[in-house]
């Protein structure tokens, strides 16, 4: 193409965008939310490795966590200090486990005493407040988030009331709610870590009995996992209980906090590129006779198909990879808070990795080939004169499908014969209505599933991962509902002006408006009544695969489904109304479009 053919293409997209700027911004948000979802999925778990790998950096994260009711835990830790391969020791640092209160509510934590002075190992960085002194408490910043404490609120531990003077996160324990290293032998499964000087920390636990922690720093951290299995780790082992683990179990266990998350990022964001697919399919369509007129116009002045395809397929293109940049930005951006729901990592910013662009990229030509190569190719192939004359298009002949329908209803007739005139358009309502049906069906097993838990077990793990995957289907959801509304509303329009001599032809021979309003309504209905029936088991199945067995009432699948069904009956008489107001004379004579 040459640098007049890209001049000519480049005004003929701005000049449309002007004309009409409604449509790319729609275009451009469905593909933006479809690209974020996706970019959120594929890009979380290397968020979490990052926002971890930096907590550890900054707080001179250890290696090696271990915890010992040995009643000589200096002489313990000086034996693992001379251990080949340890190069730095924090610790032993004396904690226990307790109950505290805050704000009337009861929650467990370890607490750990802590000296004034900078440790070689885990150091935890103060997010906000200052560090540790005589009377005061600081509050790891996940567990301070959940009870809802900040600086200069108080805190109850064994009876004594203490100011928080500050909060901090570190790396040697797992974000909240599994930040509690001080249970002994018989681990709970969850916790947060109060900080107190080791003064305040051993007259807060007075008769109670506690472990002490001591952290490793080694010289090949990727040999952590076999450090406490080595014949020189066992040699020194201390005459009490031990406990240890390694800093890949704690990124193991803060990318446990998205497992439920991620794939509703994923399969939300292919859903959302199903819809965002039917928005193109339903603005080309909308469009087809604009476009029709414009490659006959082209071509009348010497534009062969191929100038004529690309023309046509420049904007579409255009937004598409604008929408991608967006989306990409937009998870990148979005992806340190989603990881991270309770506050525990140092979460910074950082571009999406070539597997994320790769997966956006394919997800955003899909939609472009999709939605807009099949309509712009046959406009570059229909004949100029056609095209500039935008004659009617008569109704296929269907000699079975009229005996079958000969006996229906009329509004029902025109119904199911606009439906087979245009096959592809009910398969993308189809599949449209199934892909909100689907994510409509997980959010009740969701809802289902929240239900069915005791209250007891609602706090801790549970209460952070469910409330974090609950906001995230719900946004993916009401995405959807707002895409399906608005393809819907662009569907039901261009196939009432598309059908609009055909049905006011039917109004001549006696159709009356209500039975064209209600034939469009029909030719919506009947494909999605299959997508809602679909989408229903597959979206039971996809939440039985990722979350739990679970099946929600009867009743409330059933109201859903015919909730879907109304709203898209609902939404598609808009158009159709608006059709069925222009007088028959009218429509046969005016001219085109």
């Amino acid at each position: 193409m040459t640098v007049g053919h890209l001049l000519l293409t480049w005004r003929l997209i701005l000049r449309d965008i002007r004309r009409r700027p409604g449509e790319a911004v729609t275009f451009l948000l469905a593909v933006t939310l479809a690209t974020a979802s996706l970019t959120l999925g594929t890009a979380t778990t290397d968020a979490v490795s990052t926002g971890y790998a930096k907590t550890r950096a900054a707080t001179a994260g250890p290696d090696v966590m271990s915890s010992t009711t040995d009643p000589d835990p200096s002489g313990f830790a000086s034996r693992l200090a001379h251990l080949p391969g340890v190069t730095a020791l924090g610790g032993p640092f004396f904690a226990f486990d307790t109950t505290i209160r805050a704000h009337g509510r009861a929650a467990r934590c370890a607490v750990e005493g802590r000296g004034t002075a900078r440790s070689a190992v885990d150091r935890p960085l103060v997010t906000s407040g200052t560090w540790v002194r005589p009377g005061g408490a600081v509050v790891e910043r996940g567990f301070a988030r959940a009870l809802g404490v900040r600086v200069g609120d108080r805190i109850t531990v064994r009876g004594r009331s203490l100011p928080v003077v500050g909060t901090a996160i570190s790396a040697a324990i797992a974000v909240y709610p599994w930040g509690d290293p001080a249970q002994g032998a018989r681990p709970a499964d969850w916790g947060g870590m109060v900080w107190l000087t080791t003064a305040d920390a051993h007259a807060a636990a007075g008769g109670t009995p506690g472990v002490h922690l001591i952290y490793l720093k080694l010289s090949d951290p990727a040999a952590a996992r076999g450090f406490g299995r080595s014949a020189a780790f066992q040699a020194v082992r201390p005459t009490g209980w031990l406990g240890y683990h390694y800093w890949q179990d704690v990124l193991r266990t803060d990318t446990a906090m998205i497992q439920i998350t991620r794939p509703t990022l994923v399969v939300g964001g292919w859903l959302l590129t199903v819809a965002a697919m039917v928005t193109l399919a339903a603005l080309a369509t909308a469009r087809a006779t604009r476009d029709n007129r414009r490659a006959a116009l082209l071509k009348a002045v010497g534009a062969g198909p191929g100038t004529v395809t690309a023309v046509l397929l420049a904007q579409y293109l255009l937004l598409t990879f604008l929408a991608t940049a967006l989306g990409l930005a937009a998870g990148a951006l979005a992806a340190p808070r989603l990881v991270d729901p309770s506050a525990g990592l140092l979460d910074t910013v950082s571009p999406p990795d070539s597997g994320t662009v790769a997966a956006a990229v394919l997800l955003t030509l899909m939609v472009a080939a999709t939605g807009a190569l099949g309509p712009a190719v046959r406009a570059a192939r229909s004949g100029t004169v056609d095209a500039l004359a935008d004659p009617a298009h008569l109704l296929t002949h269907h000699p079975h499908l009229n005996a079958v329908t000969a006996h229906l209803p009329t509004s029902l007739l025109l119904g199911v014969r606009l439906l087979a005139r245009r096959p592809g358009r009910a398969a993308l309502a189809c599949a449209g209505t199934g892909a909100t049906t689907i994510l409509v069906t997980a959010l009740l097993a969701w809802h289902t599933e929240l239900d069915a838990t005791p209250a007891f077990k609602r706090f801790g793990p549970l209460e952070v991962r469910t409330d974090q995957a609950g906001h995230v289907l719900l946004a993916v959801t009401l995405a959807m509902v707002a895409l399906s509304t608005l393809n819907t509303v662009l569907l039901g329009r261009s196939t009432a002006v598309q059908a609009r001599r055909a049905l006011t032809v039917a109004r001549t021979l006696g159709a009356t408006p209500g039975q064209v309003v209600r034939a469009l309504c029909f030719a919506q209905l009947l494909p999605a009544v299959p997508g809602v029936a679909a989408g229903v088991p597959a979206g039971l199945g996809l939440y039985w695969i990722f979350g739990t067995t679970v099946t929600p009432p009867g009743s409330w699948l059933l109201t859903a489904a015919l909730t879907i069904l109304l709203a898209t009956g609902a939404l598609t008489a808009l158009p159709a109304w608006a059709h069925a107001r222009n007088t028959a004379g009218r429509v046969l004579s005016a001219g085109t479009a």
